[in-house]
């Protein structure tokens, strides 16, 4: 493809920040074009908690023993069917989560913003009763030492109370891995910016249709009446891209659900150190602040109206819950109620992105559906999806991966 001729994507969430930045970085000059503005949706209320990729094979595999006892019904949105395996797209995790201390430099440097990346533990809370039925820290750990988690390790209940004195005394130790976190408007701001640094530019409107000349898209046409010319498109519309999708004949399956938190501030900051118990998550952040939420399939309701109210119910569910787990959280004062709207597989809902070329079309693309994970697999996703746009080529590297996330294995 020449490298002066435009590449449009719709959509200026995580997702389509990190391809203009990345095609960039290819001298390749993108138009990014959103109704709302950069990371106006969920890419700026994210948790952005990057997870040690090998921790997600051992999670599937224990929700697959779960799952076995449950007539094989997930049990969480990580839970995948029949013929589907979360490992298909480990790589975006794993390239993402690797390449973030040094891209947080870069971002800075390029785009002029504080990502406020740092490294942490993230620790799954085991309770006394957990323990005795695994058979013991071993027990638990055996699954991610075999998927390769060497940097998992148990750590006990006295050593968490180093860092958190009013934990629960249910709670016997941990598993803890090692992860990344980022504040995640700044990160999607800072790639937009470093992207316009390197030639891109950032466009409000809302695009309803294409205009197409044989199996080529020759340009997107706005509500305005507006039409933008362009050598490639870029779908990165998250859970709308159901419907745009369809305006190509070349239908996404998606559901739209909805997820939300607490954002909190404590009188003395919490460690930096993450915690999970059951559904219950506590991630303080690198500024001081707090995430509080609760985290399993029932917190992820069905919103295929596009509705994006948030839920008192549930704001006080996971106040109860964060402050049984830490009771000092019961001074905690909430800054934000926030939540919004995720992109997930259908029926029955979990995350399978989609990831490739539209079969149908020749400068056609998709990077959508990355569920709660768009911010976390942004750095892999972008990079890959600019480097099929550039060479015209599937990376060899992730070939299977393509293969699995292909547009046209979608509906799975």
């Amino acid at each position: 493809m020449s490298k002066s001729r435009d590449v449009i994507v719709i959509g200026a969430g995580a997702i389509g920040c990190s391809i203009a930045y990345h095609l960039g970085r290819r001298g390749i000059s993108a138009r990014v074009v959103d109704r709302e503005s950069i990371a106006a949706r969920a890419s700026g209320k994210a948790w952005a908690v990057f997870t040690y990729a090998p921790s997600w094979i051992a999670s599937e595999h224990c929700i697959t023993q779960l799952s076995a006892t449950r007539e094989g019904a997930p049990v969480d949105i990580y839970a995948t069917v029949p013929g589907v395996s979360v490992g298909d797209w480990l790589f975006l995790h794993a390239s993402s989560y690797d390449r973030m201390p040094e891209l947080a430099i870069e971002l800075e440097e390029r785009g002029g913003v504080d990502i406020e990346y740092c490294e942490t533990p993230s620790t799954s809370l085991v309770t006394a009763e957990e323990l005795e039925e695994a058979g013991g820290p071993e027990a638990l750990l055996r699954p991610g030492r075999a998927a390769g988690d060497v940097e998992a390790d148990w750590i006990d209940g006295d050593a968490l109370r180093e860092f958190f004195p009013s934990l629960n005394p249910v709670y016997v130790g941990g598993i803890s891995h090692p992860a990344g976190q980022v504040e995640p408007y700044r990160f999607s701001l800072a790639m937009a910016q470093a992207a316009e640094k390197l030639g891109a530019e950032f466009v409000q409107g809302e695009v309803v249709d294409f205009s197409t000349q044989g199996e080529t898209i020759t340009g997107v046409q706005l509500a305005s009446g507006k039409e933008l010319q362009a050598a490639a498109v870029v779908l990165a519309t998250g859970p709308w891209i159901g419907k745009l999708s369809g305006k190509l004949d070349s239908p996404i399956a998606c559901r739209p659900v909805f997820s939300e938190c607490l954002r909190a501030k404590l009188p003395v900051d919490l460690p930096l150190h993450t915690l999970y118990a059951g559904e219950i998550s506590i991630l303080p952040k690198k500024n001081g602040e707090v995430i509080l939420a609760t985290y399993g399939a029932k917190d992820f309701v069905d919103r295929s109206d596009f509705d994006a109210s948030l839920s008192e119910e549930t704001k006080l569910a996971t106040l109860e819950g964060v402050v049984r787990v830490l009771p000092e959280l019961e001074s905690a004062r909430i800054v934000e109620h926030r939540g919004d709207l995720l992109a997930m597989a259908p029926t029955p809902p979990y995350q399978k992105p989609v990831m490739g070329r539209f079969p149908d079309w020749r400068n056609a693309y998709v990077a959508a559906r990355f569920g709660g994970d768009g911010v976390c697999m942004s750095p892999a996703a972008g990079e890959l999806i600019a480097e099929l746009i550039d060479t015209g080529q599937v990376p060899l590297r992730a070939r299977h991966m393509f293969e699995c996330l292909a547009p046209a294995s979608a509906g799975r």
